[in-house]
């Protein structure tokens, strides 16, 4: 069973939102999750190297 939230206001705050600003959050997270995992990549190579 789902809890719901009655209170709207962050629905209509979300909805509110211009899409280009949605979609720019969007790719940002996503930049910083891949640099992310290319950093870890980096370190293990080199500690595997290492």
């Amino acid at each position: 069973m789902a809890i719901i939230d009655p209170r709207l206001s962050d629905a209509e705050r979300a909805e509110a939102t211009p899409l280009w600003r949605r979609l720019a959050w969007m790719a940002a997270i996503w930049a910083m999750s891949v640099a992310g995992l290319g950093v870890v990549g980096l370190v293990l190579r080199a500690w595997l190297k290492g």
